[in-house]
């Protein structure tokens, strides 16, 4: 809820406070849920790993190299922003390296200003083959560019969630770059009428450049081919026609010799069914002078 305090963010005892678009919010603190979900667990094992690193992988020079070239970088706004410590920046720099699978860097390397990110809109085709998701890129592609995406949500939503690294860039072929793999493997195939969230974004040696984001609704599947898929699906239903014994086939095969009618027997006629269990095949035994019974 909205208060009015001062700027503040983060946890105070029961409380955690966050600032939104309508101002200073409060809210009650919840333990968070931890699905220890195979990406979160790859993360977690190379953010611990730096710890380690820093005082037993890297020499006395290389952490006074960090040292210098930390508190040259400022951290990222919350509410105010600061320089980084050597071991913050050496840690920032390699994780978002360990994320995309990149070695370690035992220096700190110099700061990239990125160019305008080469990847367009997203395009979204519904056809035969399913639902394809492509990036336009307009240019070359000079670095390492990642791509995030988040499940297919209402196509009304315009503001994106939390979103999942999904992979780099696959390379572009005749200007654009398909995803769909990276993307299916992770939220499956999205259905129509859903919205998709994309967002790309560069990174260089662990310096990363700003977010792009683009986002499409997937179309419906072409007339032609909702008609052939709907004939493929169609169940035909067929009604039964005749007696209960016909439709669960209790019925006995009929016996040869004997012959079949559909006259109701007399109520002076009598029958009995035979106590044998498979000289008459499970008919009834006809009396002389006694009509057979129906099925």
């Amino acid at each position: 809820m909205k208060v009015l305090s001062i700027p503040s963010s983060g946890k105070i005892g029961q409380v955690v406070a966050y600032k939104s678009r309508f101002g200073n919010c409060q809210r009650r603190y919840c333990l968070p849920t931890n699905p220890r979900s195979p990406s979160q667990q790859y993360m977690r094992r190379g953010f611990g790993s730096f710890a380690p690193a820093w005082s037993r992988v890297l020499t006395q020079a290389q952490r006074e190299a960090w040292n210098v070239a930390g508190p040259k970088v400022q951290s990222k706004t919350r509410l105010s922003s600061g320089p980084l410590t050597g071991q913050q920046l050496f840690q920032g720099l390699n994780s978002a390296r360990f994320r995309i699978a990149a070695k370690m860097l035992l220096t700190p390397p110099v700061p990239v200003i990125f160019e305008p990110s080469v990847v367009g809109r997203l395009t979204l085709t519904n056809g035969e083959g399913g639902v394809r998701l492509l990036l336009n890129v307009t240019g070359p592609v000079t670095e390492d560019i990642m791509v995030f995406g988040q499940a297919p949500c209402s196509a009304g939503r315009s503001k994106r969630r939390n979103v999942a690294y999904l992979g780099l860039l696959p390379a572009p072929q005749d200007g654009t770059s398909d995803i769909t793999d990276i993307y299916i493997a992770r939220y499956g195939e999205p259905r129509p009428g859903e919205k998709v969230f994309i967002v790309t974004r560069q990174q260089k040696d662990g310096w990363e450049g700003d977010d792009y984001e683009t986002n499409e609704i997937v179309p419906e599947k072409p007339a032609g081919q909702q008609a052939v898929a709907t004939a493929a699906l169609t169940l035909l239903v067929h009604m039964h026609k005749g007696c209960t014994r016909d439709a669960q086939g209790t019925n006995a095969l009929p016996v040869p010799g004997v012959v079949r009618t559909s006259t109701l027997p007399s109520a002076g006629d009598s029958s009995s069914l035979s106590s044998s269990g498979g000289e008459d095949q499970g008919e009834e035994a006809i009396k002389p002078g006694s009509r057979p019974c129906p099925p």
